[in-house]
């Protein structure tokens, strides 16, 4: 069998993993198939709110091995939006629907599945040549936060890391950054009794880092509530800062107030800083530019609060943009609730690791294709610790995932399985 049985695929997709819920259930079914397959495993517990998070380790020998190859891959994926769009599955996304060579369901492309490829591919490719580790990761829907924690572990120093995102089978060399901020502002009661008003906008999802080819249902309201001069009591729009919002609902008021007037303030001066981003191009990379997207609204306890996503070029100065961002906050009077920047990774298309890749790959009968990626990944995390890094995946990114319908084939996943095995079985580097 050159995928992992399909029994695997159907109990993981049909476990929830959604970023902010505990990963504990996947964790526990994943566990004994490592054991299994003879590897020795670690978990690192990280409790967030009374919540148990894992990062989940594997290894062949030992994670101090001189030169140890890492295949990365993040159990969590993002909310599963509005179920009944997810017409595949007939309204559930955790249960897997298999069309063909396709099989639909939420984490299928990203990136749950790239897990089980990697531990089908450790079981074909005894005896091990190589010291390595498989590594599954919490947390990297919301800020690459469990791969961060992966290096409190002493004795973990990899040389060479292969990060699983969908990447239809290329080899991403370089990928933008990430930076998001949530800013947020009082609501104030209003003093008149003025008619409350009802609305509610659709949007199409997609992924933040191709803003374009979604339809942003808070943006979409937002100019229906200043062009009609109405004032927010109640907003609620996205579930997940790097998707694009595919709904929109809010209480009105038949009246502007003081809220709306410096939203309408703050929205436009963040428009014009996404349009000086827009000027900075990279061709390497689509799209080309960085923008601003505004993919949450909530509010909550007397607060308004907005969540935007920005995807950084690499060279770009996030720390610079961070203070440009936090001085618009105060003009208007919100207050930066949280910021974070995950750096991009320049890469090169040159080095070991993607050279093994490069040949493996050809030796799958697939030509090597050396390319970039607009959303961030954990493959910047490990550079910045000193590892050759490289993005690879069964499965298509753009226009699939973080959206309903989200799906990958079976011949991707075959394909994978093969390169995994064939990375595994090369001897160590330096011996002969």
């Amino acid at each position: 069998m050159r995928t992992p049985p399909m029994e695997w695929l159907e109990k993981v997709i049909g476990i929830n993993s959604i970023t902010h819920h505990t990963n504990e259930e996947i964790v526990r079914f994943l566990i004994p198939l490592l054991e299994e397959t003879g590897l020795k495993v670690e978990t690192q517990k990280v409790t967030e709110n009374g919540e148990n998070f894992y990062n989940l380790i594997a290894y062949s020998h030992s994670l101090a091995s001189p030169n140890l190859l890492v295949l990365n891959t993040h159990l969590d994926t993002v909310g599963a939006g509005n179920h009944s769009a997810w017409t595949k599955n007939k309204g559930n996304p955790f249960k897997m629907t298999r069309a063909k060579d396709r099989i639909y369901g939420l984490g299928t492309a990203d990136v749950k599945l790239d897990f089980l490829c990697k531990i089908w591919a450790a079981r074909l490719s005894k005896p091990w040549k190589r010291p390595f580790a498989l590594i599954g990761t919490y947390g990297e829907e919301r800020g690459l936060i469990g791969v961060q924690q992966l290096f409190q572990l002493k004795h973990f120093k990899p040389c060479y890391v292969l990060v699983g995102e969908p990447s239809n089978l290329e080899l991403i060399y370089a990928h933008k950054g990430h930076l998001i901020f949530t800013l947020s502002a009082e609501l104030k009661p209003t003093k008149t009794k003025g008619k409350l008003i009802t609305k509610k906008w659709k949007g199409k999802s997609a992924h933040s880092s191709t803003p374009e080819l979604g339809d942003n249902a808070i943006r979409k309201g937002l100019v229906d509530i200043f062009k009609r001069g109405l004032g927010i009591i109640e907003l609620s729009g996205g579930s997940d800062s790097n998707r694009i919002p595919d709904l929109c609902e809010a209480i009105l008021i038949e009246e502007q107030t003081a809220l709306t007037k410096t939203l309408f303030g703050l929205l436009s001066e963040i428009d014009d800083l996404s349009k000086d981003l827009k000027k900075l191009k990279d061709s390497r990379f689509s799209p080309a530019s960085s923008q601003i997207s505004l993919n949450q609204a909530e509010t909550l306890k007397g607060k308004l609060q907005l969540t935007f996503d920005v995807r950084l070029l690499p060279g770009m100065d996030g720390t610079k943009l961070q203070q440009k961002i936090e001085a618009l906050a105060k003009k208007y009077s919100y207050t930066v609730e949280a910021i974070s920047i995950d750096a991009p990774m320049k890469g090169s298309k040159n080095g070991i690791l993607i050279t093994q890749a490069s040949q493996s790959l050809k030796a799958c009968g697939v030509k090597p294709l050396k390319k970039t990626k607009a959303s961030s990944t954990e493959a910047a995390i490990y550079h910045q610790h000193g590892a050759e890094a490289i993005v690879f995946g069964p499965g298509i990114s753009i226009g699939n995932v973080h959206r309903p319908n989200e799906y990958n084939s079976l011949a991707q996943l075959s394909i994978a399985t093969e390169f995994y095995t064939k990375m595994l079985q090369l001897p160590p580097v330096g011996s002969a």
